[in-house]
């Protein structure tokens, strides 16, 4: 069977799945004690590939540019046709964007899986990560921009590094809605910010509008059912992507 592999390095973690050839996720892992792209690619292959096997095709994606060039040095080994997705790869969406040299690569992939997942609708595509992207792709299937915030971690983290008298607060714990410590109060501002910016740009979506979710504080907010607005969570979402890209530039 032929395998495609998507590797995904963010601000915080790098990240690969592999899917078959019918475009089903079998496999999805962070690089855990893994330095580089090839050696998270060589732990996902195990047991996939036989010795001397590649990658059928292959996908790089990184907001990390210091990275690069070891990342596809060793990831080339295991996928002789690697694809990185760049400014000028070819797209199933198209991008509106004054400075796409700037755009990130996670914030497209993660608009083209929204895509395949709700084509022809309005999309909130949103990824609550280290930072949290609010992006719109009309229902004609164009990306129209959108915006840049701080997410949970970096709120709390800057509320202490920039005040004399507020403590380091943990994102785990009560987020009561007025809360009633100084911890309290802090982590339901953090979170509670977050919500109500997602049903602010769920509404600027437009009211048919769905949402859809990534990043690692989603399930955060869905535990502390804090989300009014009408989701799908998709935890793979920019490799899903990802792979529509692979899908795509094969079938050109």
């Amino acid at each position: 069977m032929d395998y495609r592999l998507t590797i995904d390095r963010g601000n915080t973690a790098l990240k690969g799945a592999v899917w078959d050839n019918r475009g089903k996720l079998l496999i999805a892992d962070s690089a855990v004690g893994f330095t580089s792209a090839g050696e998270l690619a060589r732990h996902l292959a195990s047991g996939l590939l036989d010795r001397g096997e590649h990658f059928a095709n292959a996908i790089y994606s990184s907001v990390v540019p210091s990275h690069r060039h070891e990342d596809i040095k060793t990831l080339k080994y295991l996928c002789p046709n690697l694809l990185e997705l760049t400014r000028t790869t070819p797209l199933p969406i198209a991008i509106e964007y004054e400075t796409p040299e700037t755009l990130g690569a996670d914030r497209v992939a993660a608009a083209v899986g929204a895509s395949s997942l709700y084509p022809k609708q309005n999309l909130l595509v949103a990824d609550v990560g280290t930072a949290v992207t609010y992006d719109f792709l009309s229902e004609k299937g164009v990306f129209c921009g959108g915006n840049i915030a701080p997410g949970i971690h970096m709120r709390l983290e800057a509320l202490h590094a920039f005040t004399d008298r507020l403590p380091q607060v943990e994102s785990l714990g009560p987020t009561p809605p007025w809360g009633l410590t100084t911890a309290q109060a802090m982590r339901s501002g953090a979170f509670r910010g977050i919500a109500a910016e997602l049903e602010y740009y769920s509404r600027q979506a437009g009211n048919n509008a769905t949402a859809v979710l990534t990043g690692g504080s989603v399930p955060l907010l869905i535990r502390n059912g804090m989300l009014n607005i009408k989701y799908h969570h998709d935890p793979y979402l920019v490799h899903r992507g990802l792979h529509c890209i692979i899908h795509y530039n094969e079938n050109k």
